[in-house]
């Protein structure tokens, strides 16, 4: 739990350095910090262990959770001039095809070793795809959504 704390403490310090909004780099800290406490419990319910293969996937996960966030709010942050429902829109107009071929084309490249015995395959595979899954439902879709009710 520490170590999840200090990531988010992290990643929350380097996207307010890069971005020029709080309300922003709060909303994508939120949305980082949301996606690894849902990864934990897809953890739980697919019986991985907390052990030192898991917790590397872990900080894997803090980095792609990150990534999928950021471009998009990013993008939000750069357009100018209009309502927050409409910079949402130019916003995932721009960034969200490029952020869902990445995911997609990291979920398959991950997807054939699913099928694999090795324990660290095994653990590898299931944490990574759940990661894609769950940072691109956060960064494509709980995102946008809290952009357009919250942002600046």
């Amino acid at each position: 739990i520490v170590n999840i704390v200090l990531a988010v403490i992290a990643v929350s310090l380097i996207v307010l350095l890069t971005l020029p909004s709080l309300v922003t780099a709060f909303l994508i800290t939120l949305n980082v910090a949301f996606c690894l406490i849902e990864i934990l419990g897809f953890m739980w319910a697919l019986g991985i262990a907390i052990d030192v293969t898991s917790v590397i996937n872990l900080v894997l996960a803090v980095g792609l959770s990150v990534d999928y966030s950021a471009h998009v709010g990013h993008s939000f942050m750069m357009k100018g001039g209009y309502s927050r429902p409409k910079r949402v829109i130019e916003a995932l107009a721009d960034m969200g095809s490029a952020v869902l071929a990445g995911g997609m084309s990291t979920f398959l490249a991950v997807a054939v070793l699913l099928f694999l015995k090795s324990y660290v395959f095994y653990v590898l595979s299931r944490q990574l795809c759940v990661t894609v899954i769950l940072g691109l439902a956060h960064g494509l879709i709980l995102l946008p959504i809290m952009l357009s009710l919250w942002g600046p």
